[in-house]
């Protein structure tokens, strides 16, 4: 049976569309001075035929052999791989990146940690190069050897410790995304600023989310990709269902992965 909800989320006020000013939002006062809330409907994702290229999210099964996501260190030892073979089995890519992983709970004292609460994308395709050529320095790889190269950043984003009862994620189907619609902006909640990118309002989107995922199920979702014809983002974020499942909040781990796509031959 279909699970469709009704939430409201929150989108980056319609005004700074086609602005010269970028904004900056890093905290919870500048979210509330530059977001406003939006009614819509979240469909159930469950059943339905994805496609990563077109839809820009997918669910996929995957049981890790991490005992605790709160170990930084056993994260990054067992998880970073299984996240690694996740993405290649799932994208075909040549070769796959970590940039970090996050951690979310129900703990809301770190704005970075904490749920993110507005529709948001990573990435921004204003300095796709330079992302990917900071990422390939990190790796010790020459940009200037890969100028053939086709980049696609995702996230991989699992439950952690129990199911999802509370504050799942909603995505907005890039199949229904006009890109004249997003807006870059610096995410300023780190040391440095970030120039990422966010949506303005459009009741066109349409928003996806899968019920009560668990703790053996990942969820996909592309964030930006430098090939043409393909998805290049799937704005996201985190909302409250009105009648929630069970009284725990969610707990989730995401990766965040950079693919290279080598020409054949």
């Amino acid at each position: 049976m279909s699970a469709t909800v009704n939430a409201q989320v929150r989108y980056l006020k319609p005004e700074w569309k086609g602005r010269d000013e970028i904004p900056a939002l890093g905290d919870r006062e500048s979210r509330r001075a530059l977001t406003a809330k939006w009614d819509v409907d979240v469909h159930d994702a469950r059943g339905m035929d994805l496609d990563l290229d077109v839809d820009g999210f997918l669910l996929t099964n995957h049981e890790s052999a991490v005992a605790d996501f709160h170990d930084e260190a056993e994260v990054e030892k067992i998880y970073y791989p299984e996240a690694k073979q996740v993405i290649r089995r799932l994208t075909g890519a040549d070769h796959v990146f970590i940039t970090q992983h996050v951690v979310r709970t129900e703990d809301k004292s770190d704005f970075n940690t904490a749920y993110a609460r507005f529709v948001h994308c990573d990435y921004t395709k204003t300095d796709l190069r330079k992302v990917a050529d900071k990422t390939l320095g990190y790796a010790g790889i020459d940009p200037a050897e890969t100028a053939d190269w086709d980049f696609a950043w995702y996230n991989t984003w699992q439950p952690v410790d129990r199911e999802v009862q509370q504050n799942p994620l909603a995505l907005v189907s890039a199949a229904s995304l006009d890109e004249g619609d997003v807006v870059d902006y610096y995410f300023t909640g780190y040391k440095h600023r970030a120039l990422t990118a966010m949506p303005v309002y459009n009741p066109d989107h349409r928003f996806f989310y899968f019920p009560r995922m668990q703790t053996d199920e990942v969820l996909i979702i592309k964030q930006l990709d430098s090939r043409e014809g393909r998805a290049c983002s799937c704005p996201h974020t985190s909302f409250d269902l009105a009648n929630p499942d069970g009284p725990l909040g969610r707990r989730s781990v995401e990766v965040r992965l950079m693919c290279a796509f080598t020409p054949p031959g």
